[in-house]
């Protein structure tokens, strides 16, 4: 008799515990490159920039050590966002997920297979790992050119350096256990980051800071408290190059009393949520 009211115990504490109980890992890899791993394991970097990076940590200039990739996410096409991508996608055989008119260029220039991107839009949402993980692509404010010489083509003589890339976008990743990562991709404020908070709600937001090329600390704490609203902050595409030499104590002060949690990472360090 005893034996069976444990049993019957212990069914009700598994089935009580939450589900969100599991964690997310978030490993920030300098700049705006980011690898997510998923509750059940599944790997997702975002914007691959690291052997020419500065900020990346040594031991990950060899992609070698990002181990496993199963997702590629591209917010737009600048170099220093792109720059790794057709060598990581080779390696690691992932999927890509980027913007339509990306997406064509670089299949086109057979740069990237086919059957391997998945191009798509603002407003869509994608589940390229299965049901589980809802990738959604949101806006951004900010341009896309994609120079083609980054490594893997070969520039004709009088051809163009620079071309389109398609739109800029930023992602909301919605993981198995419910919890929602806003990575802002590069972008000025912009007054819809209200309809991202409206639609998806994000946990946490990866957000850049760097000013000159995108919002800064100012621009971004007013994006942070008055539009997006997430629980937590992770600063992100600052401090690569002088021009962006901005940091997360601006972003902190510029904060003032808001509720909001700015956590700073350091390039290589990891984050459990």
């Amino acid at each position: 008799m005893l034996s069976r009211i444990l049993i019957v115990a212990t069914a009700i504490v598994l089935w009580a515990s939450p589900i969100w109980a599991a964690e997310v890992e978030v490993l920030w890899l300098g700049h705006a490159t980011v690898r997510f791993t998923s509750v059940e394991g599944k790997v997702i970097v975002v914007d691959p920039f690291l052997k020419k990076n500065p900020k990346t940590p040594a031991e990950y200039k060899d992609l070698k050590a990002l181990g496993k990739v199963d997702l590629i996410l591209v917010t737009h096409g600048h170099s220093d966002h792109t720059r790794d991508l057709v060598e990581l996608a080779s390696l690691t055989g992932a999927k890509i997920v980027g913007p339509y008119g990306y997406a064509l260029n670089m299949i086109s220039l057979g740069l990237i297979p086919g059957e391997k991107f998945v191009g798509m839009n603002k407003g869509g949402t994608v589940s390229p790992l299965g049901q589980g993980i809802k990738v959604h692509m949101v806006p951004a404010e900010h341009g896309s050119a994609v120079d083609y010489t980054m490594p893997g083509f070969t520039l004709e003589p009088n051809s163009l350096r620079l071309r389109e890339g398609g739109v800029p976008v930023g992602y909301v990743v919605e993981f198995e256990n419910g919890f929602k990562i806003y990575h802002s991709g590069d972008t000025a404020v912009f007054g819809d980051m209200a309809l991202i908070r409206e639609f998806y709600n994000p946990d946490l937001a990866m957000v850049c800071i760097g000013g000159h090329f995108t919002m800064d600390p100012v621009g971004a704490a007013y994006a942070l408290k008055k539009l997006l609203k997430p629980k937590q902050v992770i600063p992100i595409h600052y401090g690569t190059y002088p021009v962006i030499n901005r940091t997360p104590a601006e972003l902190i002060e510029a904060l003032g009393d808001s509720s909001i949690e700015v956590l700073e990472m350091k390039p290589g360090q990891t984050l459990a949520f």
